[in-house]
């Protein structure tokens, strides 16, 4: 184990009883709930319950874990579906694949049903240049590198192989070119570069890293577009008094404005220090170690008012600030558990002692179970942080 998390589990005050209480929250929500995505609906409940049944050991557990997979199944039959790591069939086939301990059978006709169809996606969402890790290709991917892990179909392999080959051909001939987003923005100025972990360059330097480290098979070389990603994140490097950051959210192409980031895991520093270290490991480059050291200790300054944070959730959220605090712990070998300790109390604070889930978005409060914005997501940090459960599951969100 190391120092840091040593140090952190003497400071950390057990929120067992937290735990419970967002289980109730999210049990009493199940009935109502309709989406069935891994990030933003019922895939990422069945995940909390199924580590929930890891640590607590209670059949209770188990049976409420089977339930909410049953009902993802009889939606799938009933109604159609989008196919993304976020929000539909990529990320449910990724529940599945992480199970360890269910009763839940699941015969190998019903993963090879769900190949079909996200093979397919997976490459009309390429050929669109739709390489979105949460909406797009990158997270169809996600499963078929944990798929290819356990069955090796020579199907599988080879088209996993083909959309790297074209990911990196692409932006080795235009880097730019293949992160350019459109926003949400309503005039025309909306199209630009993110840079954060949810979207943006470090989003893409995470993900292929995890494909190189994780697909036995690739036989294309990330390390050319590697450096020029990190070359492209640093000549934006500087600091913004108004964010209180190092890199910025995103760059609005027509224009070359800036945008700055708010404190966040989908975007600003956070993201881009975890991407930068794990590029720093890749090249054995400790210069870049150091640079994503320093961006999560100059965090430590920031005041909950000029961090913007809004509520609970990991997106953008105290719960997601906790939860890349105790990773960067874990892989820095620093000890951030004053950090973990302000953001969770800060959590704390925003759910009424973890009775209410309320996520904020477009300037209004929501209640909230899911994985990434709402309660789902505050009991897995929760059940991580008191080290009741490891990071993998992190892989979900592009952090590992």
């Amino acid at each position: 184990m190391l120092i840091a998390v040593g140090l952190y589990m003497t400071y950390f005050t057990n929120r067992n009883d937290s735990i419970l209480k967002i289980e109730k929250y999210i049990w009493e929500s199940f009935a109502n709930e309709k989406k069935i995505g891994l990030l933003t609906g019922l895939s990422g409940m069945a995940l909390f319950y199924d580590k929930m049944y890891a640590v607590y050991k209670e059949d209770v557990y188990l049976e409420k874990l089977e339930s909410i997979v049953e009902k993802v199944n009889n939606i799938l039959e009933k109604e159609p579906t989008l196919s993304s790591l976020c929000s539909g069939l990529a990320g449910f086939g990724l529940l599945l694949l992480s199970l360890k301990n269910s009763s839940i059978e699941i015969d190998s006709e019903y993963f090879e049903d769900i190949d079909v169809i996200l093979l397919e996606d997976l490459r009309s969402f390429s050929e669109t240049d739709n390489y979105d890790f949460l909406h797009g290709s990158m997270g169809v991917a996600m499963y078929f590198i944990e798929r290819c892990k356990s069955y090796k179909s020579q199907n599988n392999i080879s088209k996993l192989n083909k959309f790297a080959e074209d990911l990196i051909h692409k932006m080795n001939q235009n880097f730019k070119e293949v992160l350019v987003s459109e926003t949400a923005l309503e005039n025309d100025d909306r199209f630009c570069i993110y840079f954060g972990i949810a979207h943006g360059v470090a989003c893409y330097l995470n993900f292929l890293i995890h494909l190189d480290q994780n697909f036995d098979e690739l036989t294309s070389d990330i390390t050319s577009v590697i450096k020029t990603g990190v070359a492209f994140l640093e000549s934006y490097k500087r600091f913004d008094e108004n964010s209180k950051q190092y890199y910025p959210n995103l760059l609005l192409i027509k224009s070359g404005t800036i945008v700055g980031s708010r404190l966040s895991w989908c975007q600003g520093d956070f993201g881009i220090s975890n991407a930068l270290y794990n590029c720093g490991v890749f090249f054995n480059e400790d210069r870049l170690i150091d640079e994503a050291k320093m961006l999560i200790k100059a965090s430590c300054q920031m005041t909950l008012e000029e961090s913007l944070v809004n509520d609970m959730g990991i997106c953008h959220g105290s719960g997601g600030i906790a939860l890349q605090y105790y990773l960067a712990s874990k892989k820095y070998n620093i000890d951030f558990s004053p950090e973990i300790e302000k953001w969770l109390d800060i959590a704390n604070t925003q759910t009424l002692n973890y009775k209410s889930f309320l996520s904020f978005e477009k300037g209004e409060y929501h209640e909230e179970n899911n994985l990434l914005e709402g309660a789902a997501g505050l009991g897995m940090t929760l059940l991580t942080v008191e080290n009741k459960i490891d990071t993998k599951w992190l892989e979900f969100i592009n952090l590992f």
